[in-house]
């Protein structure tokens, strides 16, 4: 069940808090942000309506930084705000609490979502932003991206991008480059200078040619980017190598855009303190096999991964972080604390977000309620 609680408290939990778990603990929320967490007080829960975890464990909401639909929506098509709101209700329900919309470059398109947003505080409440993956890529690592998705650097076509705003700030919050392309240092300061994290993706290049830079970023690790080889490594490489040791990536557990055993080795050899766990959804993602369509094109959904219909090249996933971050727990991967880590703070980190991903005094309280299991009991979202 979602609750969209102004004032309320959440006792007997085992709470998730700056790394560590703390049992039996009280939650305290006033006006849609925590104001103490610790043991149970019943001067400070006074009159409030309180909820019993009964033990369980309660964390941050979890977030997910490269969506592009679920549950049936989607922003391709249709009435853009009713189906980024549809979205928003619908991840909810799965205790994702926020997420960043990833979409193949369109201007238009970002237009109709900076209306929407404008128009519906519920939708902004949700949505942390626009994450673009284009149009500035390499042909050869489109993906599931079309070639209309795809140009060669164009600076005016950049302003026009950035020309789309929300108050001070541009709707695009992400943007997915190809490094070895020419031009792409002078995209990426211009990038950086407006606060969009440039992510590398949809790239073809060899890690010896990457100029040097304070942040790195990649998009979906492994897919759609060179490879590591023993002769040429490329951008699959990079956060296992000493030079790039501050590298944050994302990565996709559905178990097809990766093979369990080399998400089993990222996660043996690097840990979680970079990991931003993604599921790279589409439409048809936590409604089982289906078909439907992307970009105008049909695709068909196995359940865990979403296909062109026309050539079977594998464009996003079926399966969302709840379902992937649990995988990987009862396999044995992560614990209670990394799970949170990979599901929530990595991702908000580097997106510069400070208010939410902790379960912390003065944090807006998007929170989850788990099982033992981590399955989803509750969840807690602040408007």
């Amino acid at each position: 069940m979602v609750h969209h609680e102004h004032d309320y408290a959440i006792k007997h939990a085992l709470v998730y808090t700056d790394g560590a778990l703390v049992p039996d603990a009280t939650v305290v929320v006033h006006q849609g942000v925590i104001t103490y967490v610790g043991r149970h007080d019943e001067a400070l829960v006074g009159d409030l309506k309180q909820f019993d975890a009964k033990g369980n464990l309660v964390g941050p909401g979890l977030v997910d930084m490269h969506l592009h639909g679920s549950g049936g929506f989607d922003s391709t098509r249709g009435n853009i705000q009713e189906n980024l709101e549809g979205l928003a209700l619908f991840l909810e329900k799965k205790g994702i609490t926020a997420f960043q919309l990833a979409v193949v470059m369109d201007l238009d398109l970002l237009v109709q979502i900076k209306k929407a947003l404008d128009k519906s505080p519920f939708l902004a409440s949700h949505m942390l932003g626009v994450y673009v993956e284009g149009p500035f890529i390499a042909l050869e690592k489109k993906g599931g991206i079309l070639p209309s998705g795809i140009r060669a650097y164009d600076r005016a076509y950049l302003d026009a991008i950035l020309a789309i705003r929300r108050g001070a700030k541009p709707l695009v919050t992400m943007m997915t480059i190809a490094p070895e392309l020419p031009h792409s240092e002078e995209l990426s300061t211009i990038l950086e200078e407006h606060d969009i994290v440039v992510a590398y993706g949809h790239s073809d290049c060899p890690l010896q040619e990457l100029k040097p830079r304070g942040k790195y970023h990649l998009t979906h690790l492994f897919n759609a980017m060179s490879g590591i080889d023993h002769k040429r490594p490329g951008l699959s490489a990079m956060p296992f190598v000493s030079d790039y040791r501050g590298a944050t990536y994302e990565l996709v557990c559905d178990s097809l855009h990766v093979h369990p055993s080399v998400i089993d080795m990222t996660i043996s050899t690097l840990g979680t303190t970079r990991l931003c766990l993604i599921s790279d959804a589409m439409s048809l993602a936590g409604m089982g096999p289906g078909e439907g369509l992307y970009l105008g094109k049909k695709m068909y959904s196995t359940g865990k991964a979403c296909y062109y219909s026309d050539s079977d090249t594998l464009i996003g996933s079926a399966t969302l972080i709840t379902e992937s971050a649990k995988m990987l727990y009862q396999e044995g991967l992560l614990d209670k604390q990394s799970f949170f880590r990979i599901a929530s703070e990595n991702p908000l980190r580097v997106l510069s977000q400070t208010d939410s991903g902790f379960v912390r005094v003065g944090y807006k309280a998007d929170l989850v309620m788990l099982s033992d299991a981590m399955d989803v009991q509750e969840v807690f979202k602040a408007e």
